[in-house]
């Protein structure tokens, strides 16, 4: 049991531990000006590997802003960043994974943002705006994943008619129409929220494999669609409908 803790405690990249808590801690108690510097600094020094993570990156930094200052998302935005860390460094096995974890993670507190503001079914020209950002981000951490690894194993075995440019574009506009028809379900905006994040999955999830030459497996669209639909049934069983 001892060995095993020891084995535990020398897989954890300490250094890496420390930036990100830095970084949660600098958002918490600083100005956001001064938060900003520290964060940039933390995330580019050392430069390697900086490109391949920069929009999921922007994305948490778009995140932070948005977010009131709690102990909650203080503890979300350093498992963030440290796994961020992680990938840049090319500390994980998966990266290609890892990497979709991050996307899904960051599409669900972007589309939580969203429906926290903006779920009360009133469709004004700020949801629409601002729901089109959210989808546009959610498109560029899509297209810049597909950028990142299309390079991969088996990227190149089939070849498609559709650019990643395309995919992307065609991944935000079905998010962007989800999020508006989010407007219209009775619910609080965390149930909103997470039903659009399981309706989104299956696009975040598919489109890069689209685009990176693999055919979904059966069993694998089978999985997917399996759990969603689970998801989905638990979550709309549980909610409180205000019809």
């Amino acid at each position: 049991m001892v060995e095993k803790s020891k084995s535990i405690l020398r897989q954890i990249h300490w250094s890496l531990v420390l930036r990100a808590a830095v970084f949660a801690l600098a958002w918490f108690f600083f100005p956001f000006w001064l938060f900003l510097l520290i964060a940039l600094y933390l995330y580019f020094v050392p430069l390697f590997q900086a490109k391949k993570l920069a929009v999921p990156f922007f994305v948490l930094l778009i995140l932070t802003y948005i977010e009131a200052p709690s102990i909650l998302f203080l503890l979300i935005f350093a498992a963030l960043f440290y796994y961020l860390l992680l990938i840049k460094d090319l500390l994980l096995i998966d990266r290609r994974s890892a990497y979709e974890l991050v996307v899904l993670a960051l599409a669900f507190f972007l589309i939580r943002s969203f429906y926290e503001y903006f779920g009360a079914g009133l469709i004004t020209g700020a949801s629409l705006w601002y729901g089109f950002s959210v989808a546009a981000l959610i498109g560029l951490l899509i297209n810049g994943f597909i950028r990142g690894f299309s390079d991969g194993p088996g990227s190149e075995s089939v070849k498609r008619d559709i650019s990643p440019r395309v995919a992307a574009w065609l991944a935000f506009l079905m998010v962007w129409q989800f999020l508006i028809l989010g407007l219209f379900l009775p619910l609080d905006f965390v149930y909103q929220s997470v039903i659009i994040v399981l309706i989104a999955v299956p696009v975040i999830d598919f489109v890069p494999e689209y685009c990176f030459g693999g055919v979904a497996s059966r069993r694998k669209v089978l999985t997917t669609g399996m759990a969603v639909f689970a998801l989905l049934a638990i979550v709309l069983s549980s909610a409180q409908w205000s019809i």
